[in-house]
């Protein structure tokens, strides 16, 4: 049994999707570097480095099978790539198996098959948040009008519209998604420059190798060994903790709106998703803290990533140890928390008379900041604070309206008939734009 949430066959489940567990799970790996051992075995062929014969031999027989993934996965405690070499050619035939790995390193096979796994990784999240970005534009459009409360430091602060919050959440993810997109040309790049990054064990034909292996495996070439480098794996490791965060700030909002004194939004009844064992009336936000929780988790492994000790000269195995352990995790994290999102959305249900029951209990100080600026003009913005400070402090206390604070204040009663009161309290005129920031997410 498996240790931890991202591990752990009993927790996993509530963090992992199946289809990123399996881009990274042991299978997946050994059926890269066979996939990479294979390809450059065709390219050295091509160039006449190793016979023709034995490259299609190598091809023919670096097959995944069960019985093969068993041996391969039986690694000593050194050099993991041993055993797959092992068990790949144990089944070559004898004339070929000595081409096998022919000028290879280990650390150019594992690193060039684990930018495959990146690649296809990036691939998957992409798709979970191209969705994602729609759902929240399209949340945004439809909900352009629903008037709600805007929160500043837990407080009330000034009416908004449920599709403004929505907007802002699409903005969040599409500046992700740019982040992702621009980082692909410099996270999925071959590393194929032999034991120190200078092609010696392949000779004048080390750098076209590098090209052509590149082209068929649909990396982006690289001559220059990144090995020792941790630029590009943290870029990576950021992006994606990023896309973390964001995905937990969703989340945090909506834990925050199914609270039991808010109700703005809940989950449908589900007893394995949302219930209590004990208590059979609670809708538990359950599926929003696995998203924070795993957000919190991607974070926390980037952090790991981005204080440990830099590499040492052209390589250092202890940081692509760190590396190798922590950037599969970082993907599945926050992948899970992607595709958690995408099915909460479905399973949503947005109370629109309980948002706009928060403007109703705000009331006419949630104008406040309108109400001063129109006073502004006439009594000083210094003077108009200081009004509205007090106008709030009378209605909470005793509910008196606008109307009936200012014949109480001298310097009020005479703008009385020159402003319009009613319209100055009523939420519908403070919106800003609201609207049009709603319906712009769509663009």
């Amino acid at each position: 049994m498996g240790i931890g949430a991202l591990n752990s066959s009993f927790q996993k489940n509530g963090y992992v999707s199946a289809d990123m567990e399996r881009i990274w799970d042991e299978k997946s790996l050994i059926k890269r570097i066979f996939q990479v051992e294979a390809e450059m075995a065709k390219v050295q062929a091509e160039l006449g480095i190793i016979p023709c014969e034995a490259a299609d031999l190598i091809l023919e027989n670096a097959e995944p099978s069960e019985e093969l993934l068993l041996k391969a996965g039986k690694g000593g405690v050194g050099n993991p790539l041993v055993a797959v070499l092992d068990a790949l050619r144990e089944v070559i035939p004898e004339k070929a198996r000595g081409w096998v790995h022919f000028g290879a390193t280990t650390q150019d096979i594992l690193d060039t098959a684990r930018a495959l796994q990146i690649k296809e990784a990036s691939a998957l999240l992409h798709r979970r948040l191209d969705n994602l970005v729609k759902i929240t534009a399209d949340n945004a459009h439809e909900h352009a009008h629903t008037m709600m409360v805007a929160r500043t430091n837990g407080q009330y602060a000034l009416p908004t519209t449920l599709g403004t919050r929505f907007a802002r959440w699409n903005a969040e993810l599409r500046r992700s998604r740019e982040r992702l997109q621009a980082m692909r040309s410099r996270t999925e790049q071959i590393q194929f420059t032999g034991a120190v990054g200078t092609f010696a064990s392949l000779g004048e034909q080390g750098p076209e190798l590098n090209k052509r292996l590149a082209k068929k495996l649909d990396l982006v070439e690289q001559t220059i060994s990144w090995h020792a480098s941790s630029d590009t794996i943290m870029e990576l490791a950021l992006n994606v903790a990023v896309l973390g965060q964001s995905l937990a700030k969703i989340a945090e909002d909506l834990f925050a709106m199914q609270g039991s004194d808010l109700v703005e939004v809940r989950e449908e009844m589900d007893a394995h998703l949302s219930g209590s064992s004990t208590m059979p009336q609670k809708l538990n936000p359950f599926t929003t803290m696995k998203i924070s929780v795993a957000a919190r988790l991607a974070s926390g492994m980037a952090a790991t990533l981005l204080t440990q000790p830099p590499a040492t000269f052209e390589r250092d195995h202890r940081q692509s140890e760190v590396h190798r352990d922590l950037i599969p995790q970082i993907f599945v994290a926050v992948d899970g928390a992607a595709a958690k999102l995408n099915f909460l959305f479905s399973r949503l249900i947005f109370d629109t008379d309980e948002l706009e029951a928060g403007i109703r209990k705000g009331g006419p100080v949630l104008m406040s900041e309108g109400i001063m600026m129109a006073l502004a003009p006439h009594i000083g913005h210094g003077t108009a604070h200081d009004v509205l400070q007090e106008f709030a402090k009378e209605y909470r206390e005793k509910r008196m309206t606008l109307s009936e604070f200012c014949r109480t204040r001298p310097q009020l009663a005479a703008l009385e008939g020159r402003l319009d009161l009613d319209s100055l309290t009523d939420p519908q005129n403070y919106l800003g734009r609201a609207v049009e920031i709603s319906e712009s997410a769509r663009d």
